[in-house]
């Protein structure tokens, strides 16, 4: 009888192409995937350390995992295991627990699980032991229209407030020969859309033996050997966005017009204490060829909330710097303490209370802020990759994004998912427009 096996993914784009280069090595061996809601014979959830929301989260799939079939296998990964491994281990029923190491071995380690040793059964490693980038079997698997890529792993920053360093690894890159080989396969199967992702991304090639690989070149690269229609960039560090990359979107129409580019803190003071390696004004010049280059860019940004030391005049000069931007989204996090890294040594902490106010009115500014600028693309004409297919009131619709990112809805067309078709923008509703066929 085939196998049920259910996959659940918290946390960033990089857990989710794991997890989906996972799924595509149980499908080639014969198990039939299900939702997490599904009765399955295994359960596989790639797990989340950056917040403890995150943490809590991976827990709780866990448990529900238990909850849907008692007596199937559980796989817990990624990294909450790696951060709280007591706790991952208190949960019900946890046959497996693998850490980032292990990962992409995880479909090697469970035909090998033994039935009479008490479970949960551990492989974890030091993340110190990830030296080299570990590649992974298959190439990632989604139903996605926009297909991730995922180019780099590990980071070398260790901003204070961050694990992600000591459960990931050092910065590591992949080989070109194999980004371009998953490119092509992407290419072949007509996907219109790629999305280049890396713990920390703009770092890519700087740890390979060739001085001239860097995320630039490799793009060139990408354009060269392929036709796919549009390259996106995930969250890429200030440092790295450098002239090089900003003339590279002159030079490459591929490119998308956005850039997530995490700010963290408008405050000086409380960025030298996040140990980030820039200040509010390098931030803004990077920003400032960034829209002189591309006028239309979209621009995303994080923002943390509370961290210690953060007083009223440090938030007000966040405030004030993400409104000069004009970003055109702000993901909010309140500040969350995580073991094993510097932030949590300081002691001048935020009340919750406060933390809810600020997070609060930024989170309202970032409405504003995306609303108005949806607005600016009013009556522009603009390329959009139809993602979906649905109906609203009986009318069929189908939607999709700009390469600058503005999510676009056509009403009374025909188009099909994955076309890129060009639209003009005759309408702006909040958080989306509305297009019609360009003339």
């Amino acid at each position: 009888m085939t196998q049920k096996i259910g996959f659940k993914t918290i946390g960033c784009k990089v857990n989710q192409y794991e997890t989906g280069a996972l799924r595509q090595l149980f499908i080639r061996n014969g198990y039939k995937t299900v939702g997490l809601d599904e009765i399955a014979d295994i359960y596989l959830i790639n797990t989340c350390a950056v917040t403890r929301e995150a943490e809590r989260k991976s827990k709780q799939m866990i448990r529900k995992a238990a909850r849907l079939n008692p007596m199937s296998t559980i796989i817990a990964t990624g990294c909450a295991v790696q951060s709280n491994l007591i706790d991952i281990k208190e949960c019900n029923n946890v046959s497996l627990i693998a850490g980032n190491y292990y990962k992409e071995n995880i479909f090697n380690i469970i035909k090998k699980l033994s039935p009479v040793e008490e479970k949960p059964q551990i492989f974890i490693s030091s993340a110190d032991k990830i030296t080299n980038y570990i590649e992974n079997k298959c190439f990632s698997s989604s139903n996605r229209i926009r297909r991730l890529v995922k180019i780099q792993d590990g980071c070398n920053q260790f901003c204070s407030y961050c694990i992600i360093p000591y459960l990931r690894g050092r910065a590591r890159s992949r080989s070109v020969e194999q980004v371009l080989s998953e490119i092509e396969d992407l290419d072949g199967k007509g996907y219109k859309e790629v999305v280049l992702l890396g713990i920390n991304l703009g770092s890519y090639g700087s740890d390979l033996n060739n001085s001239k690989i860097n995320l630039v070149n490799l793009i060139s690269e990408i354009v060269r050997v392929s036709n796919i229609d549009r390259i996106r960039l995930s969250s890429i560090e200030l440092p790295y966005v450098d002239k090089e990359l900003i003339d590279a979107f002159h030079c490459y129409p591929e490119l998308c017009h956005h850039l997530h580019i995490p700010l963290q803190s408008g405050d000086n003071r409380i960025l030298s204490l996040m140990n980030r390696k820039y200040t509010s004004e390098q931030y803004n010049r990077t920003v400032d060829s960034l829209k002189e280059q591309m006028p239309d860019i979209a621009l995303t940004t994080d923002i943390i909330v509370g961290f210690p030391g953060e007083d009223e005049t440090a938030f007000q000069n966040t405030l004030n710097m993400v409104r000069k931007i004009g970003f055109s989204k702000v993901h909010v996090f309140p500040y969350s303490e995580r073991r094993f890294n510097l932030a949590s040594f300081l002691s001048d902490t935020v009340e919750e209370k406060v933390i809810k106010e600020r997070s609060k009115q930024l989170i309202d500014l970032s409405k504003q802020l995306t609303r108005e600028y949806i607005g600016k693309n009013l009556g522009k004409e603009r390329d959009v990759l139809i993602e979906s297919l649905g109906k609203e009131n009986e009318l069929s619709f189908a939607s999709g994004l700009t390469d600058n990112y503005v999510k676009v809805f056509l009403y009374n067309t025909s188009y099909e998912k994955g076309q890129v078709v060009k639209v003009k923008i005759v309408q702006t509703n909040g958080s989306y427009a509305v297009g019609e066929p360009a003339s």
